[in-house]
Order: C-alpha cells, then sequence, then structure tokens
C-alpha cells in the first residue's frame, strides 16, 4: 500500500520517481483538486483550466524524476513545485492568447487561418489522432469522451460504469502516455527516445 499521510509524502515522491503507478495515484489525488481550483481562479474558465491541468500533470509525469527531496519541508516544497508549474502554463496561456489577438498587420483579417497556419493544424490533429489511437482502448474511450465530446468526470464515470475517481486516474495515465507517444513539449525526449 502506498503511503498517504503528509509524514509520507517523500516516501511517495521517492516511489513515483521509480515508477510507481500508485503512488503517482496518490499525488494526483492529493494535489489535483487544489491545482485546478488554483488554475480556475486565474483564467475564469472551466474548459481552459481542465485543458491547463491536463497539461501540468503530463508535465508532472515527464518532470517527476527531476524533482529533488529537500532534507526537510518535503510537502511545501512539493506544492511549490507543483504550483510553479501550474503558474507557468497560465502565464503561457495568456501570452498565447494575447500575442494571438494582436494582428502584425492591420489589414491582415485574423479571422480566416494562413494556408501555412491550416497545414500546420492539420499536420497537427493528425498526429494527435494517431497518438490517441496507440492508447488503450480503455484510455482512449476516456480521452475521448472527456476532452472530444467535453463530458465532465461524473458523466464519463456514468457512461463507462466506473468511478469518477477510477476516470481521474485513467485520464491523468492516458495524458502520460499520450506526452509519451508526443515525444513530450519544448526540451524534452524526441519521439522513440526511452528513458533510461
Amino acid at each position: 500500500m502506498v503511503a498517504t499521510s503528509k509524514d509520507d509524502l517523500s516516501k511517495v515522491i521517492t516511489q513515483a520517481q521509480q515508477g510507481d503507478q500508485r503512488a503517482f495515484d496518490t499525488i494526483y489525488d492529493r494535489f489535483a483538486d487544489a491545482l485546478f481550483r488554483y488554475v480556475y481562479a486565474r483564467c475564469g474558465d472551466a474548459s481552459v483550466a481542465e485543458d491547463l491541468v491536463g497539461d501540468l500533470w503530463v508535465r508532472v509525469v515527464e518532470r517527476l524524476a527531476s524533482f529533488r527531496l529537500p532534507p526537510s519541508g518535503v510537502d511545501p516544497a512539493f506544492a511549490a513545485w507543483l504550483y510553479r508549474i501550474a503558474h507557468n502554463l497560465v502565464v503561457d496561456h495568456f501570452r498565447r492568447k494575447s500575442s494571438g489577438n494582436v494582428p502584425l498587420d492591420p489589414s491582415i483579417s485574423d479571422k480566416e487561418p494562413t494556408p501555412d497556419e491550416h497545414a500546420m493544424s492539420n499536420d497537427e490533429r493528425r498526429t494527435l489522432h494517431a497518438a490517441i489511437a496507440r492508447l488503450t482502448p480503455d484510455q482512449r474511450e476516456i480521452v475521448l469522451l472527456r476532452f472530444i465530446e467535453e463530458r465532465s468526470n461524473a458523466e464519463v464515470a456514468s457512461l463507462t460504469g466506473r468511478s469518477e475517481g477510477a476516470v481521474k486516474v485513467m485520464q491523468h495515465r492516458a495524458l502520460g502516455a499520450l506526452a509519451k507517444l508526443l515525444g513530450g513539449s519544448r526540451g524534452h525526449r524526441p519521439q522513440g527516445q526511452e528513458a533510461e
């Protein structure tokens, strides 16, 4: 059984860093709701907050091995690490949003994408669809219901006959698998390169 008390957080983190999925689930269960509330409070849009929190957990999966346990004060140090990731995602979101609203040339309409943007968007969609197709059937179902059909965790739980907690766990596993399939975001391993 994975440790769950505040005093055992360092043990749970160590287990998760060694690949223990149950330990990662414990971390997710402990921090997911608070991180969602933090992101939602800053962006004011539940859909955007869900997307950003999904990205957050992908980054946590990718970067957990780099977190160094301090000799004392593990709980506040780890929480600060998580909230820093959340903060950076929110800041990046608003930077992209504001930069997308400022046209370079006032005579260019920003309503229609350029042919290059359209082609890039199609390539990204194809890449994403190919990665989703490589997920397990259960993971694929959760991703499609949550992000394509935009259903809540409660609706997905009802539709699939699972508990809401199980849906959340499957969701973060699916997002982790997608991150690996897509090669992560900037500065991460290229696609096909295995972790050591």
